[in-house]
């Protein structure tokens, strides 16, 4: 669940703590798909709204960046961003926010939906370049063949930046 009536919380004094389970089985996030989504968020009532902690764990698949098999890599996710409800919950008048207000809203129904948060989260904390292991030998430069199988014959085309080099040594060569 990633979205939360948070009512009761509102009402509550400032200072005021409480903690929920986070559990969702998978989430779209930007074409990729997260999933398992397991952790808790804490909230604390601050002056304008509601302080929340994430800390959670997710999994998503993925591609090795160095030979392009499939692999299931870890996110942790952590963060703490301020939610402010739109009404306020007393009396259920419209609050006025400053347009450059940055902080997540809650609803006008009290719901304090985490998914954006999530979302931004996500992607700044998934792995830029995920590898099936760490001894990932990749691909093969010439042939594209997967160099985890084992070696293989592959003509390595000559570097044509030595070029000159490799004439100077055959003029050298060819001088004594």
């Amino acid at each position: 669940m990633l979205s939360f009536n948070v009512l009761t919380e509102l009402r509550q004094r400032m200072g005021s703590a409480n903690e929920y389970d986070i559990e969702e089985p998978k989430l779209a996030v930007d074409g990729d798909t997260i999933e398992d989504i397991r952790g808790t968020l804490r909230l604390l009532r601050t002056d304008r709204g509601l302080l929340a902690r994430v800390e959670a764990s997710s999994e998503m698949d993925t591609r090795c960046s160095r030979c392009a098999a499939g692999v299931r890599a870890s996110v942790p996710i952590s963060f703490e961003e301020e939610y402010v409800p739109i009404l306020d919950a007393h009396t259920g008048e419209s609050i006025r926010l400053a347009p450059d207000d940055e902080a997540f809203r809650i609803d006008e129904r009290f719901d304090l939906d985490l998914r954006e948060a999530l979302r931004q989260y996500i992607l700044i904390s998934e792995p830029v370049k995920p590898l099936c292991n760490p001894d990932c030998a990749g691909l093969c430069p010439v042939c594209g063949a997967d160099l985890n199988e084992g070696p293989h014959e592959c003509e390595q085309p000559p570097d044509e930046r030595w070029n000159l080099l490799a004439e100077l040594k055959k003029g050298l060569e060819e001088g004594n």
